[in-house]
């Protein structure tokens, strides 16, 4: 049986992280997330290329995930609110989260002493660490050899673009925080939650002293796979072509649970999906040993809600069971 105090290291980017971390608080108290800090999109690029700070986006939804949900409500809604855009405004499209962060980093002196000043603010329960205090910006060379820098411009790339993406790296060697290394090394269970693979997950795996990190722990290894593919970055992927990618950058280790869904998609909902040519992840190789994973998971796991498809909260269960 999975001891209740176990040491849960989540990581990825922050909408997948988001998900897992704020229904697994509920049943498992030691949780820790390891998150990128490559994103420079948006207004979290604003404030990288103006303040020199690290994008705090990923950081602020995990704080906000693992944040007591009786003890300031206010704040918690407060920290994700982002303002509107009314043209020409310092605030358009700004976080209050972001905002907080940044003040606190050059309050404090450092991004890991500003994090773990909101987290007391917020009444975290956990820990959240980023994988590395160090700047560099993620790059993507497509399937015909351009080479696209930046987060956002990877990530944003139209439906239209047919070109796939071979392979992600840094610009610049970035080192794994101190932190983060030991939180992955102690670990009982290590999970790599859903998101966009290549820009939220991929990121933290391409750090220098990450993959070192997870040979060495003894952790469960646990791959959440997304539930639909996205066009810019995986448009025709299958159970086995997300976990082929993870496996290609781990260097030899590969997951001991692969977790997919097999719930179907509602009709309504997938049309919806379709006109962004997303389409349902579905597995193609038979339940058992594979040579990407030690063993497939299968689970009803869709949440829908207007129009969106999200992780069922069950998510939070599976993880703690296994």
């Amino acid at each position: 049986m999975p001891k209740i105090n176990e040491s849960i290291v989540l990581v990825g980017g922050g909408g997948g992280v988001y998900r897992v971390a704020k229904f697994l608080k509920h049943i498992r108290p030691n949780i820790t997330t390891v998150q990128t800090v490559f994103d420079h999109g948006g207004h979290s690029g604003e404030l990288r290329d103006e303040r020199g700070v690290l994008p705090p986006g990923d950081i602020r939804q995990a704080i906000v995930a693992l944040s007591d949900d009786n003890a300031e409500p206010a704040l918690r809604r407060l920290m994700g609110y982002r303002f509107g855009e009314i043209g020409n405004s310092s605030l358009d499209r700004a976080t209050v989260g972001n905002i907080l962060l940044t003040a606190l980093a050059e309050i404090e002196g450092s991004l890991p002493l500003a994090i773990n000043a909101l987290c007391r603010l917020c009444g975290v329960r956990g820990k959240v660490l980023p994988v590395s205090l160090d700047d560099a910006e993620l790059c993507a060379e497509l399937s015909d050899g351009t080479i696209v820098k930046g987060e956002g411009n990877i990530d944003t790339r139209s439906i239209d673009d047919e070109r796939s993406i071979a392979r992600v790296f840094l610009d610049r060697t970035a080192h794994i925080f101190v932190g983060a290394y030991d939180a992955l090394v102690g670990a009982d269970k290590i999970v790599f939650c859903p998101g966009d693979i290549y820009t939220s997950l991929i990121p933290n795996l391409l750090v220098n002293g990450f993959v070192d990190a997870v040979k060495l722990s003894s952790a469960k290894l646990i791959y959440c796979v997304n539930i639909m593919t996205k066009k810019a970055e995986t448009h025709g992927f299958t159970v086995t072509d997300f976990s082929r990618v993870v496996c290609e950058h781990l260097d030899g280790r590969k997951p001991d649970f692969t977790v997919f869904n097999i719930d179907p998609i509602d009709h309504k909902v997938a049309e919806v999906y379709a006109k962004e040519k997303s389409e349902p992840v579905i597995l193609d190789y038979p339940d058992g040993a594979c040579e990407f994973a030690h063993k497939y998971i299968s689970e009803h796991l869709v949440d829908c809600n207007r129009d969106f498809i999200r992780h069922h909260p069950r998510i939070a269960s599976v993880i703690a069971d296994l």
